[in-house]
C-alpha cells in the first residue's frame, strides 16, 4: 500500500498545511507594542474577519491560552447578569460547566447533557437566559449542523466555544454573541493563543453589567463598565510569541488566497466523502457519531469487527493503542487515538490542512494495521 507523503492526523494541534514552512523569524525579538509589531496583530484580526466572514459589527481579539483562556475571558467576563444554561457535550463543554457553577459560583445554572457522544436535546434551551455551547466536539466528532435551534430575537448572550469549529465550517456568526476559537486547529496554528469574537450584544453586557467575582487580569476585557476597546485594536493583555503571530499570519494568508471560508469548506467537505467512501467498502471499522450529529471534519471510528465487538472498553483502549503503534512505527499515520476521557475510538482530524490524497492512502494502514494486531 502506498504511504501518504504527510502523516500528522492529530485533532490539536493539527497538521501544517503541504505548503508550510517555518516563518521568516523577522519579528522574533521586536516588541509586540513597536508599529510593525502592532501592525501584524492587526493584519492578523483583519485577515481572520475577511477568511471567516466575520460581519463588520463584531469585535475581534487576541487572548492568551488558545481556546481555553478564550473562553474563560468571555465566561468571567459576561456571565453573571442572568441565569445560564449550558448544552454539556463533550469533556470541554463540561469543564464550562465546572467552571461556571464551582469556580464563577453562579447559582441558577442548567445543564443539558446527552450521553455521549450524543447532543442534547436543545428544545428546552431557554434564550432569555445566558446560552454557553461547544458547536463542534473535539473529543467526539460530533457538531451542530446549523443554528436554526438559536433564537434571533433573545434576551440572553449565546456563548460559543468554536475551537474546532472555525476555518473548517461555515458559522453563522450573527446567532453568536460570543464565540472563542483558537489558532491551533482550523488553519493548523501554533497553539497558546486565541480568539475572542464580540457581538453588539456582548459589548453592551460588558457596559451595563459588572460581575460580583473578581475577575483575573488575564481576563478582563473590562473594567467597571469601562470595555478595554485596545484589545480589538491589536493591544494584548500579556505578552504573545512574535514567531507564533508570524506563523499564524501567514496561515490566514494562505486561508485567504484559496478562497476563504468557502473555499476551506470545500476542502473539508471533500475529506468527509472520502471517509464515508472508505467506510462503505469495509467492515472493520464504524462511525461513532450518527450522521445526524456528525462533524465532517473530526473522523470518530469504533471497531466493527468481531474481535472488536467482544472486547470491554479497557481491552479496546489496550487494542486501539496497538493499531496507533502500528501506523506510528510504519510512519504512515501519527497521534489519531481518540481522547482518552472517553470512550474508546480513533480520531482523525480531516480538516482544511489535510490533503484529500494523504487521506485516501493513510484510511486503508488502518485496517491493516488492525488486522495485524489480532494476529491475520
Amino acid at each position: 500500500m502506498e504511504k501518504p507523503s504527510r502523516v500528522n492526523f492529530s485533532s490539536g494541534p493539527c497538521a501544517k498545511r503541504r505548503s508550510w514552512a517555518p516563518p521568516s523569524g523577522r519579528f522574533v525579538g521586536r516588541s509586540h507594542r513597536s508599529a510593525d509589531g502592532l501592525q501584524l496583530i492587526r493584519d492578523i484580526l483583519s485577515l481572520q474577519r475577511k477568511v471567516l466572514d466575520i460581519p463588520d459589527e463584531y469585535y475581534i481579539g487576541m487572548v492568551g491560552a488558545s481556546t481555553t483562556g478564550a473562553m474563560e475571558t468571555l465566561m468571567w467576563s459576561l456571565l453573571g447578569a442572568r441565569g445560564v444554561d449550558i448544552i454539556s457535550l463533550c469533556i470541554f463543554s463540561k469543564h464550562w460547566e465546572n467552571d461556571i457553577a464551582n469556580e464563577l459560583r453562579l447559582r441558577d445554572v442548567r445543564a443539558f447533557r446527552a450521553e455521549f457522544p450524543n447532543i442534547a436535546d436543545t428544545g428546552n434551551v431557554d434564550f432569555n437566559r445566558d446560552v454557553v455551547f461547544c458547536w463542534t466536539s473535539t473529543t467526539s466528532g460530533a457538531s451542530f449542523k446549523d443554528a436554526n435551534w438559536i433564537e434571533a430575537d433573545r434576551s440572553g448572550l449565546t456563548i460559543c466555544d468554536a475551537a474546532s469549529a472555525a476555518f473548517a465550517l461555515e458559522l453563522d456568526w450573527r446567532k453568536f454573541d460570543a464565540t472563542a476559537f483558537s489558532w491551533q486547529k482550523g488553519l493548523g496554528g501554533e497553539a497558546g493563543f486565541g480568539t475572542v469574537v464580540l457581538g453588539p450584544r456582548a459589548i453592551s453586557r460588558l457596559e451595563s453589567h459588572k460581575p460580583n467575582h473578581a475577575i483575573p487580569r488575564i481576563f478582563r476585557i473590562a473594567e467597571n463598565k469601562v470595555v478595554n476597546y485596545a484589545i480589538f485594536d491589536g493591544f494584548c493583555i500579556n505578552t504573545p510569541s512574535m514567531l507564533c503571530l508570524e506563523d499564524f499570519y501567514e496561515n490566514l494568508i494562505w486561508a485567504d488566497e484559496l478562497g476563504g471560508i468557502k473555499a476551506l469548506t470545500k476542502k473539508v467537505q471533500r475529506n468527509n466523502e472520502i471517509v464515508k467512501k472508505w467506510i462503505s467498502e469495509q467492515d472493520t471499522f464504524k462511525f461513532l457519531v450518527d450522521e445526524k450529529y456528525r462533524a465532517p471534519h473530526i473522523a470518530c471510528f469504533d471497531v466493527a469487527s468481531r474481535a472488536g465487538l467482544s472486547m470491554s472498553d479497557d481491552e479496546k483502549l489496550t487494542f486501539l493503542k496497538k493499531i496507533v503503534k502500528f501506523c506510528e512505527e510504519e510512519a504512515v499515520g501519527f497521534d489519531f487515538l481518540g481522547h482518552t476521557l472517553t470512550k474508546p475510538h480513533l480520531r482523525v482530524w480531516c480538516g482544511p490542512t489535510i490533503e484529500a490524497d494523504d487521506l485516501e492512502k493513510f484510511l486503508p494502514w488502518i485496517c491493516y494495521a488492525h488486522d495485524r494486531v489480532i494476529g491475520k
